[in-house]
C-alpha cells in the first residue's frame, strides 16, 4: 500500500468512526451520507493504484486465470494491483448502499409524517405533561415449561382525552415521531424526555376509558431500560 493511500485510509476511517453499518437504522441519515463519502474518498484511492497495464503477456486475472484458456498463468503474469481493483468496486458498493440507506430513511419519515404541521411533527405528544393520566411498566407474561414469569417490555402511558385527540391521530403522529427520530440516529437531545427516542421502539394506541393508552415497546434490554427511565420521569 502506498503512502498516499495509506494516509487516505486514516482520515477516511477517522472520518466515519462508528459507522460502519449498511441498515438504514445503523445510524443517521447524515451519518449514512458522511460514511458514503468516505467510501468513495477510499474507492478513489484504489482506483488511482489500480495499473491495468500491470500484466504479463498473458493477462491473468484476479482469480489467477489466464484469459488465454489452455495457458497457464504464471506468478510473474499476474497483475499486481489486481486487489486495488476489487477493493475500490467493494468501496463503491458500500457508498451505494450507505445512501440507498439514507434515502430509505428520508422516504420513511416523509411517508410518515405527510400531512402533519410543522409543530406536530416537531413537538412529542409527550410535552404536554398536564394531559398526562398515568405512566406504568409496560409488562407481558413468559412462560418457561411450567413456570410464569413477568417481564418489563416497555412503557404504559395514558393520555387524557382532550377536545379533537383521538387514537388515530395520536398513533399517527407516534409514528411520524419514530420515523423522524430514525432519521435523526436516535440522538434528539432536545426531547431527552421523551421515550419514542431510543432505538428499536414500537407503539400502539387504544382508547382507554376517558383516555388513550399508549403502549410503548422496545426490543433490546437497554433500550427497555431508557424507555421506562424517561416514561416515569413524565408521570404526573
Amino acid at each position: 500500500m502506498s503512502r498516499a493511500l495509506a494516509t487516505v485510509f486514516v482520515s477516511t476511517l477517522l472520518a466515519a468512526c462508528g459507522a460502519s453499518g449498511t441498515r438504514p437504522h445503523d445510524m443517521s441519515v447524515v451519518h449514512h451520507e458522511e460514511a458514503a463519502g468516505a467510501e468513495d474518498t477510499v474507492a478513489a484511492a484504489h482506483a488511482a493504484e489500480y495499473d491495468a497495464s500491470a500484466s504479463g503477456p498473458l493477462r491473468c486475472g484476479a482469480t489467477g486465470a489466464s484469459v488465454a484458456l489452455g495457458s497457464p498463468c504464471w506468478t510473474s503474469d499476474v497483475n499486481p494491483t489486481e486487489a486495488h481493483r476489487a477493493e475500490a468496486a467493494r468501496h463503491r458498493a458500500a457508498a451505494a448502499a450507505h445512501r440507498a440507506a439514507a434515502e430509505a430513511l428520508r422516504a420513511a419519515e416523509a411517508a410518515e409524517c405527510a400531512g402533519l404541521s410543522e409543530a406536530e411533527r416537531d413537538q412529542s405528544p409527550f410535552s404536554h405533561r398536564e394531559d398526562i393520566a398515568s405512566v406504568a411498566a409496560l409488562t407481558e407474561e413468559v412462560v418457561m415449561g411450567r413456570t410464569r414469569t413477568t417481564r418489563v417490555v416497555g412503557a404504559r402511558i395514558v393520555l387524557r382525552a382532550v377536545p379533537g385527540l383521538t387514537a388515530e391521530w395520536i398513533q399517527r403522529v407516534l409514528e411520524c415521531h419514530l420515523a423522524r427520530n430514525a432519521s435523526l440516529g436516535h440522538d434528539v437531545p432536545e426531547m431527552a424526555y421523551c421515550p419514542l427516542v431510543p432505538a428499536g421502539v414500537t407503539v400502539a394506541v387504544r382508547s382507554a376509558g376517558d383516555g388513550f393508552a399508549i403502549d410503548i415497546r422496545a426490543a433490546r434490554d437497554e433500550a427497555i431500560t431508557e424507555v421506562v427511565r424517561r416514561a416515569r420521569a413524565l408521570a404526573p
